[in-house]
Order: structure tokens, then sequence, then C-alpha cells
């Protein structure tokens, strides 16, 4: 009870300071939203009661003007990512992440922080490979997510971007215009390439190597899902608790079809668990797959 007394009277005074001494009262939900940025601003886990107890040892004032304090250090850390993925989005074109980028420019000039800093003040439509956590709020979404586009874009500078484009075009040939990740299609196939100790950096799958894959993949002898799990673990590109989020196929940009259905969706199901990760790993790491490594490592 003695929490929420000292909470709901700072409550208050960040209610005279919205309204500007004007008024203690506001709408509901503005109350609601208010509260929400206290709390995030303070740090405070609602569900957390050792938390809870600590709060009445703070001294709110000073630890919110700390909070203030942080939050303004990280939008100069937005800044810096943002010019960083505008500068290394330039190089294939697709509209929803330019425009993405473009809202992410803006966050600092519509970002009410002091009242409202756990709102995400952009507009965000390009989809990641691996999307930030919705439970991440306000600048540290946006530092997170900038920080995932990098990650991805860092990866698709490696590759020459004609193979990119010829690519994305097999894949979607619409890249520029719809709401597609391009990492995705790029990685996928440069995973296929690498479980077959073939050069990652072409992209092209001709039907030969598709053939060598599908080899691999289908028809599965008896444990050879465990042994492609253990090659993902000792090249930290597999983790068992993550969810599925990639929809890419194995292409080939020449227009030669995928491999059969039953491979497709087996690899599917193992590219989709290896990227899921790539993105908070180091997913550069692909172009220095040392398969044979991989294969000596687990027989030793």
């Amino acid at each position: 009870m003695a929490v929420q007394i000292k909470l709901w009277e700072f409550l208050d005074r960040q209610v005279r300071s919205y309204t500007m001494g004007d008024s203690s009262s506001v709408r509901i939900e503005t109350a609601q939203e208010l509260f929400t940025s206290v709390c995030y601003v303070l740090e405070i886990n609602l569900g957390n009661p050792s938390t809870l107890k600590s709060i009445l040892d703070w001294d709110l004032d000073c630890r919110f003007a700390e909070g203030i304090k942080a939050i303004e250090q990280k939008i100069q850390t937005t800044q810096r990512l943002w010019q960083a993925a505008c500068l290394s989005a330039q190089r294939i074109e697709n509209i929803s992440l330019r425009t993405t980028l473009k809202s992410i420019g803006s966050f600092p000039k519509r970002y009410f922080y002091r009242d409202f800093a756990h709102e995400i003040s952009c507009d965000i439509d390009y989809q990641l490979c691996h999307p930030v956590s919705e439970a991440l709020l306000g600048v540290d979404y946006i530092i997170e997510y900038l920080r995932r586009i990098l990650i991805e874009q860092d990866f698709l500078r490696r590759f020459d971007p004609a193979l990119c484009i010829r690519l994305l075009d097999a894949y979607c040939p619409d890249y520029k215009g719809l709401l597609i990740n391009l990492y995705e299609p790029i990685a996928t196939n440069a995973i296929g390439l690498a479980l077959i100790d073939s050069d990652t950096l072409k992209l092209d799958i001709s039907s030969q190597e598709q053939e060598r894959i599908a080899a691999i993949l289908e028809p599965p002898p008896r444990g050879a899902g465990d042994q492609c799990i253990a090659i993902c673990h000792i090249l930290r590109l597999f983790h068992p608790g993550n969810p599925p989020v990639c929809r890419s196929a194995i292409s080939s940009p020449a227009g030669r079809g995928i491999v059969s259905a039953h491979s497709h969706r087996a690899f599917c199901r193992e590219s989709r668990r290896c990227l899921s990760v790539l993105p908070i790993a180091t997913p550069i790491e692909i172009l220095r797959l040392q398969w044979a490594s991989a294969r000596l490592a687990m027989s030793s």
C-alpha cells in the first residue's frame, strides 16, 4: 500500500507537469500512458515483488531525472545507428526499408520522452528476419531494431550486389515494393551452399547443387537430423528455443526451380532455426563456415 501511495503521488506530479500545472486531472487513457512511461523511465517491473519493495527506498525524483538523462544518451545512440543504417541500406532498393529509416530519422523530434518515454514514435514497416521483442519499449526498441538492421545489412554487403538483386528478383520480382526481408533469401541460399561446401558468395544454386542438397536432406538416414543439429551447434547457428521466423526457400536465380517439396520443407525447417539466431549472433560468420572442420570435430 505504501508503494502504491508513493507511486500515485509521483504520478500526480507528472500529470501536473504534463498539463503544465493547469490541472491534476486527465483522461484515464492518458493517465495510464503517463504511468507506463513513469515505470519505463524508473525501470520498474510491476511483476517483480523485490523491485516494488525497493521503491520505498528510492528518491523517485532523482531516479526519474537519471532515467531521463539515460534516455537522452540513448537517443544520441539511435542517431549514430540510424546514420550507419542509412548508409548501409543504399546498395539494394526496398521501399519499406527506405520509408522505415526515413521515419526513424525523425524519431528524436517526435519522441516526447518526458511524458511518453515508452512509445515508439515512428512508423516501422520493414520486417526483420528476427523481429525485435515486443517487451522492449521506446528508445530501447529503436536501438535494437537499428542494431539488427545493421547486422543484416553487414551480411548483405559481403555479397556482390548484382548477385543479390538477381536472387531477390527470382525470389520475389517485386522485392522493391513488397514487405519482404532482403536478408532472408540471401542467407538461406548461402546456408544451402555452405552445406555442400560450395562457394557461398556466388549465391546461385545449380541443378546439380540442388541435387546434392536434396541428397543431404532427403531421404534422411537415421541419425542425419541429429548430425545436422550437431553441426549447427558447432557453428553456433542453432538455438532450439528460438521460434521459426524465416519464410525463405532454396532459390535458384537462374530459374531452375528448387529442390523437391519434401527437401524444401526440411531445409526450410533447418534454415529457419539457423536464421532465427543469426541477427543475434554474427551472420557474417556464415561466409567463414568450415563444414569440413565441423564434421571432423563431430567425428573426433
